[in-house]
């Protein structure tokens, strides 16, 4: 959930490269036929998403009546994707836009693809739109796989139209079981709730962030066991809440809506944890 810039690319240029190398002269020919109508659409993309209403693009299975949804999913996985060939320069270019090489739908794993927001199998007129292209990590990728959305509520947060860094949306909760404290992620919502808030929770449901996030915190919170064990010998309770607090600041300045700010947060505000309730049974 990280906003990018969009890509620089432009979509007429990828398409040219992904194109300049084929031999089949009919498939070709079709191909520079249906780009103007490409063009349009990637304009016309780029307006829509603007205003959060991608789900009213209408799927199809080719490309203007010219060009087949295989033939632009050949055109993407041959000539875009595939190492060596002319287009994977845009490819690397739009994989290397993400911060850190981090997956920007889930803000943990490592880029290692491109997501088609809109996929190429419902909607290939944006097969090699860079607009569409997100990079993603493997795993979100595959989960998202062909979701599209029906409604502005269920869109998921697209990286280059959506910034939500200014506002806090994910939370977490404690659970106070003694020797074994853990967490859930939510996004905190207003009554009534905003397009925003709804589509940051279908979000957070279809890519299973909560399961992701779960699992992170468990290991964070083993990680700094020792420490926290130290600060609380020495210094008690409040040793603890000053030392989380300090990491929840320095957190929540890099990324309001890490899951590292949401599990500081609700744990250096928490008694029971900072009092002893971190400790973990071996």
């Amino acid at each position: 959930m990280i906003h990018i810039e969009k890509p620089e690319n432009n979509v007429q240029e990828i398409f040219e490269d992904c194109i300049s190398n084929f031999r089949d002269e009919d498939y070709k020919s079709r191909l520079q036929r249906a780009l103007p109508f490409i063009e349009s659409e990637s304009y016309n993309y780029d307006t829509i998403a603007s205003s959060n209403s991608l789900f009213t693009m209408v799927s199809s299975t080719n490309v203007n009546g010219i060009v087949s949804v295989d033939e632009m999913e050949k055109l993407y996985d041959r000539k875009l994707v595939k190492k060596g060939q002319p287009g994977r320069k845009h490819y690397e270019k739009i994989k290397l836009s993400a911060k850190y090489n981090v997956c920007p739908l889930c803000d943990h794993r490592t880029v290692t693809t491109l997501d088609h927001i809109l996929p190429k199998s419902l909607y290939p007129t944006f097969a090699v739109t860079p607009f569409n292209l997100v990079p993603a990590c493997g795993d979100c990728n595959k989960i998202k796989s062909t979701y599209a959305s029906t409604s502005s509520d269920d869109e998921v947060v697209h990286p280059y139209y959506d910034d939500i860094s200014n506002e806090k949306f994910l939370f977490a909760s404690l659970i106070e079981d003694r020797g074994n404290p853990s967490f859930t992620f939510y996004i905190k919502t207003s009554s009534p709730e905003s397009t925003i808030e709804r589509r940051l929770k279908k979000h957070l449901e279809l890519l299973e962030l909560n399961e992701l996030y779960v699992a992170n915190a468990a290991r964070k919170l083993a990680s700094i066991n020792y420490r926290l064990s130290k600060l609380f010998q020495n210094g008690g309770k409040q040793s603890v809440h000053e030392h989380l607090k300090e990491e929840y600041d320095s957190n929540f300045q890099c990324n309001k809506n890490s899951w590292e700010t949401a599990m500081y947060e609700i744990i250096y505000n928490n008694d029971w944890f900072c009092d002893g309730g971190f400790k973990l049974t071996s």
